[in-house]
């Protein structure tokens, strides 16, 4: 997605990138130096890029371009506080600009405790762009944590391509796992997403093994869950940083014969 904003803030800029010597700021106009803030980014040289960027806020300290380079590269040099109240600055001083709503929503939604706060942004971003994919995708993550009903709504609303990947059908067999008691049909609704899932990333053992503690647990057929479990035994033989987990899944196999 960091890349996805990157591309974006491209696009919406309107800028044309023009390679400075070291990217550095110098007695230049703003629009030269934000190019070069882009080039920077476009690069990886971040701290290039909040450079250039900087130096466009001292001289206008609402530049919203401006505020959205530093947020971005200051979240790639690991200085994620401000990184947000960047981000949160160009969103207040731009409401309309789909850019800046998307990415004070993303680094709100990277907060385990800010879901509530980061659903407001991104359904501004949303109106502003409605179908990007991208957040639909953290409206759902982000409405999941919350145990809102309505998250299903933004995993249904993204394009179908995009709804088969198995990030997405996995994080659709939660929703419907965490409503089973609600109606019966949930249960096999979960079931379905996860065999969307494994058929869309059979060697990935993650999902081979969800699928496996999911027959096992919740419905109760053994004979498929050991073929699954040892499917995932299979897949890690070569993973020693599994082996814990690995342990846990044969002793499993064992009290299921």
């Amino acid at each position: 997605m960091k890349k996805y904003l990157v591309r974006s803030f491209l696009l919406l800029s309107g800028l044309f990138l023009t390679t400075l010597g070291g990217c550095t700021g110098k007695e230049v106009s703003n629009d030269v130096l934000l190019t070069a803030a882009v080039e920077c980014a476009r690069t990886g040289n971040w701290q290039g890029c909040e450079d250039n960027a900087l130096t466009v806020l001292k001289r206008d300290a609402v530049n919203t371009h401006a505020l959205l380079l530093r947020s971005i590269a200051s979240e790639r040099l690991g200085k994620l506080d401000v990184a947000v109240d960047t981000a949160r600055q160009a969103a207040e001083n731009a409401p309309e600009d789909f850019a800046a709503q998307y990415n004070y929503g993303r680094l709100l939604a990277a907060k385990p405790d800010m879901a509530k706060s980061a659903i407001k942004v991104l359904l501004r971003a949303l109106k502003l762009r409605p179908g990007n994919r991208n957040t639909l995708i953290l409206l759902g993550q982000c409405s999941s944590r919350i145990n809102a009903d309505n998250a299903i709504e933004y995993y249904n609303a993204l394009p179908p391509a995009v709804q088969k990947l198995p990030e997405i059908q996995t994080r659709k067999a939660i929703y419907y796992l965490d409503r089973r008691h609600r109606d019966r049909r949930n249960l096999g609704l979960a079931l379905q997403a996860l065999g969307n899932a494994y058929r869309a990333a059979p060697d990935n053992p993650g999902i081979v093994l969800n699928l496996a503690m999911f027959l096992d647990h919740y419905i109760g057929n053994k004979r498929k869950a050991s073929a699954f479990y040892n499917r995932y035994l299979i897949r890690t033989e070569h993973n020693p940083e599994l082996n814990p987990v690995r342990a846990q899944v044969k002793a499993r196999i064992s009290a299921l014969r």
